[in-house]
């Protein structure tokens, strides 16, 4: 049986690109808003932010290049891209920012509180990637189009918060709950297996 074939560098290098995107297209996003252009500018860039968040996980899985280190790196680019969508909110939609900010804050606060709380327990940041968290993404992209690109943030923007404030509650959850660092954990369910499998006892050798 022949070997898989090795990626190539460029498979290699693509979804690490496509990661990179997301961070350089945040100050992008913030400077679009401050310079009052065009909101199709602003849901361009917002385009490829969005479908560079789609595309490296599953590209890097197609060509078997996934690494703890990359989805790391995902996962912080999402928080640096979020965190330019918020601010794109503060310049563009003041007021519907100020209408959602007790909720805008604590996720904030949550996220923010992890980062400390997964280098204590782990001594890196979490890459849990779970399906809350993909929902949220998506509410996201759902939400901050109808905010951007037409001044629209009901019911979008508070489902879409709603979702992610749950994201942060599960991922924190997550983090107390795993015995070891572990990245693409799907749920607090999934992460309550790996600590039960971690307390098992090895099983005694067949004779």
């Amino acid at each position: 049986m022949e070997p898989p074939p090795q990626p190539t560098p460029l498979q290699r290098a693509l979804p690490w690109a496509l990661v990179a995107l997301r961070v350089a297209l945040a100050p992008v996003a913030v400077a679009i808003a401050a310079a009052d252009l065009p909101r199709a500018v602003w849901l361009a860039q917002g385009a490829a932010a969005a479908l560079s968040d789609i595309y490296d996980g599953r590209l890097a899985r197609r060509w078997g290049v996934v690494t703890p280190g990359l989805r790391q790196a995902d996962s912080v680019a999402d928080t640096i891209y979020a965190l330019g969508v918020a601010a794109s909110f503060w310049l563009a939609e003041p007021d519907i920012l100020l209408s959602h900010l007790p909720w805008i804050g604590a996720i904030l606060a949550l996220e923010a509180a992890r980062y400390p709380l997964d280098w204590a327990r782990f001594g890196r940041g979490a890459s849990y990637h779970a399906l809350s968290a993909r929902l949220f993404g998506v509410s996201l992209i759902v939400s901050t189009f109808a905010v951007m690109g037409f001044g629209v943030s009901w019911p979008w923007l508070p489902i879409s918060l709603a979702i992610g404030l749950y994201s942060e509650l599960e991922g924190v959850a997550i983090s107390l709950v795993l015995p070891r660092w572990t990245h693409d954990v799907p749920s607090l369910r999934a992460a309550l297996a790996i600590r039960r499998a971690s307390h098992r006892p090895p099983e005694a050798p067949r004779p």
